[in-house]
């Protein structure tokens, strides 16, 4: 069973053990009057013993998890057949099951099957779950024929797909300047180069058929999509150390609040993000109104226009402008401090962003493990399961594929 799911079990023992607490003082079983005395070697003690019938302290909860842990066997028959679905979609063949199982000893089954891990991943099949991986991951899949004057919108998971196929460095996904839009060829498992035609270009970011899904009011759903889907979290994004008592709540964002547009600084505002009335606008408006107005101006179809493209819901629905999202002077960025005066620009601070590294790695993961999204399943991982892989993301060029390499190798995979 994997360690998460393990983690999962201890909380029901231990949920099950605080239930049965309030024992019956009657009990001739287990109970508080139970077992034979100091010596403990019944159902329980006299003398504050733990009642495993040897006496012995209480296992802390990190004990109990690592007990768990370690009682787990190594299956590599059983790892092989949910890494070849995971890989190339398809179940391991007889003579790859055989590998393993006809292996002399376990250091010899666990040879074969990291060895058919590395076939998988060098197969052309190793393509295809990667562009439906991605297609998944941005919400992209293509239905049907491209609608005329629609964009394609498979481009961008080719585009991941192709860097993680390559090995190419993850950081290309918002930082590349050509060849962002490849097109694939299912049955060779093959990227053919290819060019969205955007000036300026951004990996993914500008890509015309993510910009065409998330097209919405004032572009906070285009930003909304790269927070959650990088960043692998919701809105507010940013906190200060000194939060500040507003209206009904507590404002929270490390920016001024008067960074943002409001009736409390303009007071015909369009929108009042600075309205405390009910809950705290601005505690993730300070960074989407930062982030958005480098997203304006491409149009539904996500072309590039020379004026603002989105609007503001309000009656009469007018173009969005700068001064609705900001205070005269405020600079657009990623994160407070991390500045931007393009999408690339934009594209160099998520680089640079040590949580989407560990985004990245998070999302594999959670793949590998058949869990469920990051963000809307709330399957989120704890630091301290993936801190190796992504410490080794960041040493190795944040090359995914050795990532998805290294993950299907790991202990926590192979054992049951």
């Amino acid at each position: 069973m994997r360690a998460l799911m393990a983690l999962g079990i201890l909380v029901s023992q231990i949920a099950l053990s605080a239930c049965g607490s309030a024992e019956d003082p009657n009990s001739t079983t287990g109970g508080p009057n139970s077992g034979t005395g100091s010596s403990g070697n019944g159902n329980g003690n006299g003398n504050g013993g733990t009642g495993d019938g040897t006496g012995s302290t209480a296992k802390t909860p990190d004990e109990q998890i690592k007990q768990i842990l370690d009682a787990r066997k190594a299956d590599y028959g059983e790892a092989l057949r949910t890494a070849s679905l995971k890989l190339r979609d398809e179940l391991p063949t007889l003579d790859e099951i055989n590998q393993i199982a006809n292996a002399t000893d376990d250091n010899a089954k666990k040879a074969a099957y990291e060895k058919l891990v590395d076939t998988m991943i060098d197969s052309p099949q190793f393509a295809s779950t990667m562009v439906k991986f991605w297609k998944d991951t941005f919400r992209t899949g293509q239905v049907g024929q491209i609608q005329q004057g629609m964009p394609d919108k498979s481009t961008a998971a080719n585009f991941a797909a192709q860097l993680t196929v390559a090995g190419r460095p993850y950081t290309d996904l918002f930082t590349a300047s050509s060849n962002t839009c490849p097109t694939f060829d299912a049955a060779t498992g093959t990227f053919t180069d290819g060019s969205c035609d955007t000036t300026p270009t951004a990996g993914v970011l500008t890509d015309p058929g993510i910009l065409a899904q998330y097209f919405a009011n004032m572009a906070f759903r285009r930003v909304r999509f790269i927070q959650e889907t990088f960043a692998c979290s919701k809105h507010p994004t940013e906190f200060s150390s000194t939060p500040v008592a507003m209206g009904n709540g507590t404002y929270t964002g490390p920016y001024d609040f008067k960074s943002i547009t409001g009736k409390v600084t303009v007071k015909d505002a369009r929108i009042d993000f600075q309205d405390t009335s009910a809950v705290i606008c601005a505690n993730c408006h300070v960074t989407l109104n930062h982030a958005a107005p480098l997203f304006t101006k491409y149009d539904d179809k996500g072309v590039l226009q020379g004026t603002e493209q989105v609007k503001v819901p309000v009656p009469g629905e007018p173009a969005a402008k700068l001064g609705d999202y900001l205070a005269s002077g405020e600079p657009l960025a990623w994160r407070m401090g991390k500045n931007a005066t393009d999408i690339p620009s934009f594209g160099q601070q998520m680089a640079a962003d040590p949580d989407v590294a560990r985004c990245a790695v998070n999302r594999i993961w959670n793949y590998a493990m058949s869990r469920g999204d990051i963000v809307n399943d709330l399957a989120t991982v704890p630091n301290q399961v993936t801190d190796p892989f992504v410490q080794a993301f960041t040493a190795n060029g944040m090359k995914l594929k050795e990532t998805i390499r290294a993950i299907f190798k790991a202990e926590d995979f192979v054992k049951f």
